[in-house]
């Protein structure tokens, strides 16, 4: 009798967590109402028959603590402080849940999922820029203190509903039997909540397969908060393992074939030595620069977001310089994608900041090796703080001989929590630039266009009220969207300024022009992945041909060798693990990829060459990062 009373208790925690999560998905779907665009009523409900089936397994989780250490020893024990276990453990479980449901709006806002694999990037960021910016971006005060408020008021319920009557006093004769069929159906109905609703694995609702509407709000509902926990941390181990995974001599000299190298050299420099082909530019250009811009994003430009005049440096680039907009980033956030270009590998899943260089030799296709062995001074400038992701020690282990960054510009009225103002930045490297004597290249990595948002850029000239009328209704009217739009245009708008001004100062100087990631900008409604995920790619300066990147498409790892094809002399040997911009027709990066025009997850990529392309330059880049270790 004791043990079906004690589950009886168990029963009603079970049902109130599971309630509770369901009112967390319909307050995230309300929230987020303007972000649904076409979606009906059978879309919502379909998403909400989803979740309601996949928290089984969320809820299952969490109730299976207090019985396994409240009901199953009260059953062989009547001293055991059942009551008192029960109520800890729902008190945290229920606290818990309504902590990361308040962290997963401002998550979401950011990411555009629920929790995810960046949760684990994050943890090696700059803790007080995180920190700072959630304090002024995000409102982390008034939030923290609604969790809490929230908290205790659905502990309280809890707790009340927990100390009324029992529904169901017990059997009254053949205890045994009622006892045994408990004990019969508990796995059966755990089985039920395993599969999400369902007893196998086939009908069941797996988070992999829980995105079945064609809308992203109504996608990430599907998931409670230890749903889409689970998500981040199963696909952190799966890239983990992968990229752990001992790469053997005869895969690796496979993937080197697979990739046009030859696997007879008796290293991998060798093997990826490559000759230029291309016409070199007719004058040298003393300075090189190329800048990575903070969600420098493709959708800007594109026709239907254009007249926001949000990137007219990039539209001015666009018919002065050379370009292509079928164009990835290296990964979904600044330090993956900073990692291809200062590396020349492929995103894996790992850390390789903290990693390679170590032994004191740079990976041969680094970008700053590259120009080296073109003759250049090689200098990287950060807008931020040499410590973020120890990218000083970093950049100068793999090939670069100078690293600046925002502790040595001059004080300014007003920062950001990621560093200084993009304007500040620019202005000192062109008076760096206008005392070099040798050939240098920069790469410089700029800050402004990040959360928290704050700087003033109505005082910088955005015209906001213009802008705001010019919206199409993909995109929220908030004040704190429009920030961000203001922030897009004055980073945009200071680096057209240092281009034009260097370009006076020395016409030979060749840029390239692209963005870290996007993904980053909060739409109203779903968008297509080019404007959710693209990043536009410019190539300007003196001799640089209009029609250079025509019918291109391409990723970071593809600007060295472009570089080395545009400075060096026809027959020139350099190293790349992938081939120049004006040879590429493909690309992809972590997770997308581009074939004849069109972009795509490659989960959905059909075309079985192309796909073992992919995993052969993965493979190289794994290896690698293993022998560097």
């Amino acid at each position: 009798m004791r043990f079906l009373k004690s589950l009886q208790q168990d029963a009603k925690l079970f049902l109130y967590i599971y309630l509770l999560l369901m009112l967390f998905r319909i307050a995230f779907l309300a929230i987020y109402a303007g972000q649904m665009g076409s979606a009906g009523v059978g879309d919502i409900l379909t998403a909400l028959w989803l979740g309601a089936r996949i928290s089984l397994k969320t809820t299952a989780f969490l109730v299976a603590f207090p019985f396994l250490f409240a009901t199953i020893p009260y059953a062989f024990y009547s001293k055991w402080p059942v009551a008192g276990i029960r109520k800890v453990l729902g008190s945290v479980e229920i606290s818990l849940m309504t902590f990361l449901f308040m962290a997963r709006i401002p998550y979401y806002e950011i990411f555009h999922q629920g929790f995810n694999i960046m949760l684990f990037n994050g943890m090696k960021d700059d803790k007080w820029a995180i920190f700072d910016t959630a304090v002024q971006q995000y409102a982390l005060w008034p939030r923290l203190l609604g969790a809490c408020v929230l908290m205790v008021v659905f502990v309280w319920l809890w707790l009340y509903v927990g100390q009324r009557t029992n529904v169901w006093g017990g059997p009254k004769r053949h205890v045994r039997l009622w006892v045994l069929g408990a004990v019969v159906c508990l796995p059966i109905f755990a089985i039920f909540c395993r599969f999400g609703g369902a007893f196998h694995s086939d009908d069941g609702v797996p988070w992999e397969s829980a995105a079945r509407t064609r809308y992203v709000v109504l996608n990430e509902a599907v998931l409670d908060d230890g749903q889409a926990l689970y998500r981040a941390y199963i696909t952190h181990k799966r890239a983990k393992s992968r990229a752990n995974r001992p790469i053997s001599d005869e895969e690796l000299k496979q993937a080197v074939v697979c990739l046009g190298g030859d696997p007879k050299a008796d290293s991998l420099d060798a093997a990826f030595s490559r000759q230029s082909q291309a016409e070199a530019l007719a004058k040298r250009p003393r300075h090189v620069v190329v800048i990575l811009g903070e969600n420098y994003a493709l959708w800007p430009l594109l026709p239907e977001y254009r007249s926001l005049g949000l990137a007219q440096t990039g539209e001015w680039l666009e018919k002065e310089g050379a370009y292509t907009y079928h164009f990835l980033p290296n990964g979904n956030g600044t330090m993956t994608s900073l990692n291809g270009f200062l590396t020349g590998l492929p995103d894996v899943g790992l850390y390789v900041n903290y990693t390679m260089g170590l032994k004191g030799k740079a990976s041969p296709f680094a970008i700053g090796e590259t120009m080296k062995r073109l003759g250049y001074r090689t200098v990287f400038w950060y807008g931020g703080l040499r410590s973020w992701q120890d990218l000083e020690h970093f950049t100068l282990r793999e090939g670069f001989d100078e690293f600046h960054c925002a502790d040595e510009l001059p004080e300014q009225g007003e920062s950001s929590s990621w560093g200084a103002p993009d304007g500040a930045l620019f202005d000192v490297i062109r008076e760096r630039m206008q005392k070099e004597s040798e050939d240098t290249f920069y790469f410089i990595l700029t800050t402004s266009n990040h959360p928290p948002f704050a700087y003033d850029v109505d005082a910088k000239g955005f015209p906001r009220v213009e802008v705001t009328e010019k919206l199409p209704p993909s995109i929220p009217r908030d004040k704190a969207t429009i920030d961000q739009l203001g922030h897009i245009w004055y980073a945009d708008q200071v680096m057209g300024k240092f281009i034009r001004e260097v370009n006076k100062d020395d016409p030979s100087t060749l840029f390239v022009v692209t963005g870290d990631h996007a993904e980053r900008f909060n739409f109203a409604a779903d968008v297509s992945l080019w404007a959710q995920s693209g990043v536009p790619c410019y190539f300007y300066g003196e001799g640089v041909p209009k029609d250079l990147l025509q019918g291109a498409a391409g990723s970071h790892l593809q600007i060295a060798p472009t570089l080395a094809e545009l400075i060096a002399p026809q027959g020139t040997t350099y190293t790349s693990l992938l081939p120049p911009l004006m040879q590429s027709k493909w690309a992809f990066n972590h997770r997308l990829f581009i074939e004849n025009g069109e972009i795509g997850e490659e989960k959905a990529l059909s075309n079985a060459e192309f796909k073992k392309e992919i995993e052969a330059a993965r493979t190289v880049a794994r290896w690698m990062v293993q022998q560097d270790r």
